[in-house]
C-alpha cells in the first residue's frame, strides 16, 4: 500500500471517529437537557394545575380582593398577620402570584399585590391559551430592561359568579430554575467541548491502530504474491527450458530427449501441486472453504491412512512407530484431517534419514478433545524459527526445502485446516534430538 493511500485511509477513519463522536456527544446533550429540563419544571407546572382547580384557593383570593384585606383568613372577616415566607400553607407561596382580571384586561387585585405589583405592571392578559400551563416573561420596569420569567396559567370564570371578575391568572417564577438551566447548560456544552477535542486526540489513535492490521494485510498478501510468483518462476522456467532444447533437435526421437521430457514433466507435476496449495490457500483467506463433518471412527481412520507411509519408510530404512489408542467416533472433516496428517508424515519422511524414528500417535483426552502427535527424530528446529514455521513460504532450510521438492505452504495449510476444527496446533522439540508437532481438535 503506498504511503499516499494509507495516509487516506487514515484520514478516512480519523474523520469517521471524529464525527461519531460528535454525533454520540450531541445526541446525549440534547437528551439531558431536554429530561432535565422536562423534570426541572414538572413540579412547577402541576402546582399551577392544582392551584387552577382549586375552587377555595380562587374564592379566598376574590375574598381579598373585594374586601381589600390582604391578611384574610378563610372562614373569618377578621384580619390575621402574614405567615413567615418559609410557610407551607396554601396561602403563603413566596413564588407564587394570583391576579385577578376584569373582562377588559385590567389587574384588579393590585391594592392586594402590593408591591409585587410593580414587577407585573406591564404583565398583559393573554386569553388565548386559556387553562394551559405557558412561559411568559415581564419586564419589571421600563428602564431596567431586566425581565422576570413566570411559568402561568389563566382560567376564565362566569360573570354571574363573580361580578367584576373575569379571568383569574396563577403565576409561578422560574427565574431561579432558568438560571440553574442556563449554568447546567452552559456547563453542559464546555464539558462536551472539552471531551470532543479530548476526543480528537482518541480518534488519531484509533486511526492509527486501525491502520496496522490493514497495512499488516496488505504487507501479507504483497509478501504472498511475491513468494507465489519467484516459485512459479523456476518451474516455468525449468519446462520452458526443456521444450525450447526439443525444437532445437528435430530429429531426435522421444528415447533420446527422454530426460527433457521427464524434467518437464517433473516440473509440471510440482507446479499443479503449488497452484493447489496456493488455490487451498486463497479460499481459505476469502472463508470460502466449508468443513464437511461427518462422523467417524479414529482407529480406523489412522489405520488405513498410516499403510502407505509404512511402505515408504520401510523402502528408506526408517523406524515407523504407530500409537493407536482413540476409540471413541470424532466428529470432523475426514478429507481435511487426512491432508493434515499426509502433510506432517510427509515432512517428517523427508527431514529424516535412515535409521530415524517416526511416531504417530492418536488418542482421545478427557473425553472431549482428539489428541494427535507426529514426531520425528531428525533435525531439531531453532526456537525463533518455531514462531515462523507456520507461516507461508517458509523454510527453515530453504536449500533442503528445493531439494524435497517443498515450498513452504504444507504447515501453512495445517494450521489452517486445524483452525478450522476449532482446533490448535504447535511444534515443540523431541528429546533429545527431533521435532515434534501436537495437535489438539475437539471430537464435537
Amino acid at each position: 500500500m503506498t504511503n499516499e493511500l494509507s495516509r487516506k485511509q487514515r484520514l478516512h477513519f480519523f474523520l469517521l471517529n471524529v464525527a461519531a463522536f460528535a454525533a454520540i456527544f450531541l445526541a446525549l446533550g440534547f437528551i439531558i437537557l431536554q429530561l432535565l429540563q422536562s423534570s426541572a419544571y414538572r413540579q412547577t407546572d402541576e402546582s399551577l394545575k392544582q392551584m387552577a382547580e382549586n375552587a377555595d384557593r380562587i374564592k379566598i383570593e376574590i375574598d381579598r380582593y373585594q374586601e381589600d384585606n390582604p391578611f384574610l383568613d378563610p372562614g373569618t372577616t377578621m384580619p390575621r398577620p402574614p405567615q413567615s415566607q418559609s410557610g407551607n400553607g396554601p396561602n403563603n407561596r413566596f413564588n407564587s402570584q394570583v391576579v385577578l382580571w376584569s373582562a377588559d384586561g385590567k389587574v384588579l387585585n393590585k391594592d392586594v399585590l402590593g408591591a409585587r405589583f410593580n414587577e407585573l405592571q406591564n404583565l398583559k392578559l393573554d386569553t388565548e391559551k386559556l387553562n394551559a400551563v405557558t412561559e411568559i416573561k415581564v419586564a419589571s420596569n421600563e428602564n431596567s430592561g431586566a425581565k422576570l420569567t413566570f411559568h402561568s396559567i389563566t382560567i376564565s370564570l362566569p360573570d354571574a359568579d363573580h361580578d367584576d371578575v373575569a379571568y383569574v391568572q396563577f403565576l409561578e417564577n422560574t427565574d431561579q430554575i432558568a438560571e440553574s438551566m442556563s449554568t447546567f447548560r452552559t456547563i453542559l456544552i464546555l464539558c462536551m467541548v472539552v471531551f470532543w477535542l479530548l476526543s480528537i486526540a482518541i480518534s488519531y489513535f484509533i486511526s492509527k491502530q486501525n491502520m496496522k492490521p490493514v497495512l499488516a494485510a496488505w504487507q501479507k498478501q504483497q509478501e504472498f504474491v511475491e513468494n507465489a510468483s519467484h516459485e512459479l518462476r523456476t518451474p516455468l522456467t525449468i519446462i520452458q527450458n526443456s521444450l525450447q532444447r526439443l525444437f532445437t533437435k528435430p530429429n531426435r526421437t522421444i528415447l533420446e530427449e527422454s530426460e527433457s521430457i521427464a524434467q518437464a514433466l517433473n516440473e509440471t507435476r510440482r507446479l499443479n501441486g503449488l497452484t493447489t496449495d496456493l488455490l487451498t490457500i486463497a479460499r481459505s483467506d476469502a472463508n470460502e472453504e466449508t468443513l464437511d463433518r461427518q462422523s467417524f471412527s479414529p482407529e480406523t481412520f489412522i489405520h488405513e491412512l498410516i499403510k502407505p507411509f509404512e511402505e515408504i519408510a520401510q523402502l528408506e530404512d526408517k523406524h515407523l512407530l504407530v500409537e493407536n489408542f482413540a476409540k471413541v467416533p470424532v466428529t470432523a472433516d475426514e478429507g481435511k484431517i487426512h491432508q493434515l496428517l499426509v502433510i506432517l508424515l510427509d515432512n517428517a519422511l523427508k527431514y529424516t534419514v535412515a535409521g530415524d524414528r517416526i511416531v504417530l500417535q492418536s488418542e482421545i483426552s478427557g473425553g472431549d478433545n482428539w489428541l494427535l502427535e507426529v514426531k520425528n527424530s531428525g533435525p531439531s528446529i531453532p526456537d525463533d524459527e518455531k514462531k515462523q514455521i507456520f507461516e507461508r513460504f517458509h523454510r527453515t532450510d530453504p536449500a533442503r526445502g528445493k531439494e524435497t521438492g517443498g515450498y513452504g505452504l504444507g504447515l501453512a495449510i495445517a494450521k489452517q485446516i486445524v483452525t478450522a476444527h476449532k482446533g490448535k496446533i504447535t511444534v515443540h522439540d523431541w528429546q533429545p534430538q527431533g521435532v515434534s508437532f501436537r495437535i489438539k481438535l475437539p471430537i464435537k
